[in-house]
């Protein structure tokens, strides 16, 4: 049998700063949950299974190139924002 497949929840923002922010501000911790990617730059969008969700904010305030690279991505349907399921999930991981 094929082992069951880690779920990976993307957090995406200019800096690990601001990624743990993001974390935080949606319920999660990242010191807790080994599932988490932080991704601050456009290139590290690339090579994700379709349909992986994500996790931003404040994008207004994103240099223009993550903003772009995010929009294309989610708009071809590679990267998806995270639905109340996936943070329930990685909320569970980490109270675990």
């Amino acid at each position: 049998m094929k082992p069951e497949r880690t779920r990976i929840l993307l957090i995406v923002a200019p800096s690990i700063v601001e990624c743990y922010r993001t974390a935080r501000e949606f319920g999660l911790d990242l010191l807790q949950v080994g599932d988490m990617r932080c991704v601050t730059k456009p290139h590290l969008l690339r090579g994700w299974t379709r349909a992986t969700p994500f996790i931003a904010l404040h994008r207004e305030r994103w240099p223009e190139d993550l903003d772009k690279a995010l929009d294309a991505l989610t708009r071809m349907g590679q990267l998806r924002i995270a639905s109340n399921v996936d943070l329930d999930q990685f909320s569970e991981k980490a109270r675990a």
